[in-house]
């Protein structure tokens, strides 16, 4: 059995555009985001359970869905939680802090895999679709954070979709994790990847609380980059601009010595300069370089 859980969703589009202007104005993201919830399957549980009775307090019902983009586009709001649930502004924006907490106050690590679009095709002439470059990257945190005899399990958020060449996405996944399995990253040679059990599964997040929370990890980081993306790479920048709900978990994402989460909790593909960014108050989850 599995001591350990990686449980992943994903914010952003998995299509490259033709051309780096034709990105968002075409409805083509520039970025798109893997984002991981990692813990062990008692932890997974105890989380769950805590989730499970704050939704039952506030909505009367655990089967409501937790999606970021829900939560913050008015009409999404009003009609998925307000008028369906009865509930006030005030009282989602309490189960939001709460929801937040439950997260924050968990034995857990996040991780992140951020791809720019932009830059992969400007290094690569013909590179990996986001998706699998995202997962591998992913992966390599997640084995080399654990330590035998332990070993995890994935499950990923449901998807649909195809490649311009018609391989579809989840088959894709499967083999790329499959290979994981037997040789290993070919991103980075040295990294094996024999702590992964089983194979992926695909899982709606309707009807998985983890990956809910996962869905939290991957928007706000999508959102940390799409609107202080170039901060990531400028070492004029003294302290990270961060994306408000992002900064609210800094302080759980992995984090190498000196509590460093570039290249340990959130890694940039393709990273073009490093700044050693690092947080510096656990409170607010501040980074700074």
């Amino acid at each position: 059995m599995p001591s350990h859980v990686l449980y992943i969703d994903d914010s952003g589009t998995k299509e490259y555009a033709d051309r780096p202007e034709r990105y968002d104005a075409t409805g083509n993201s520039r970025y798109f985001v893997f984002g991981g919830v990692l813990l062990t399957t008692d932890e997974s549980g105890r989380m769950v359970e805590r989730i499970r009775t704050a939704k039952k307090r506030y909505f009367g019902t655990d089967s409501v869905e937790i999606k970021s983009n829900w939560l913050r586009i008015p009409k999404e709001r009003e009609k998925r939680y307000l008028t369906y649930y009865g509930l006030s502004s005030d009282q989602l924006r309490q189960f939001v802090e709460e929801y937040y907490e439950i997260i924050a106050s968990s034995d857990l690590k996040l991780v992140a895999a951020v791809i720019d679009k932009v830059h992969v095709q400007e290094k690569y002439p013909a590179p990996w679709y986001a998706p699998a470059i995202a997962y591998e990257l992913l992966i390599q945190r997640v084995v080399t954070e654990l330590t035998e005899p332990n070993c995890v399990s994935v499950v990923i958020d449901d998807m649909t979709g195809a490649t311009p060449a018609g391989n579809q996405y989840k088959e894709n996944l499967k083999k790329h994790h499959a290979r994981l399995k037997q040789f290993g990253s070919r991103l980075h040679g040295t990294i094996h990847c024999g702590a992964l059990a089983g194979d992926i599964k695909f899982l709606n997040s309707a009807l998985s609380h983890p990956i809910q929370v996962a869905d939290v990890v991957a928007y706000n980081i999508y959102r940390q980059f799409k609107d202080h993306g170039d901060a990531w790479e400028s070492l004029t920048v003294d302290t990270l601009p961060t994306y408000e709900w992002f900064a609210r978990l800094g302080h759980k994402f992995r984090m190498g010595p000196g509590k460093r989460i570039q290249g340990y909790g959130i890694v940039k593909f393709p990273l073009n300069r490093r700044v050693m960014w690092y947080v510096r108050d656990e409170e607010k989850g501040e980074a700074a370089p």
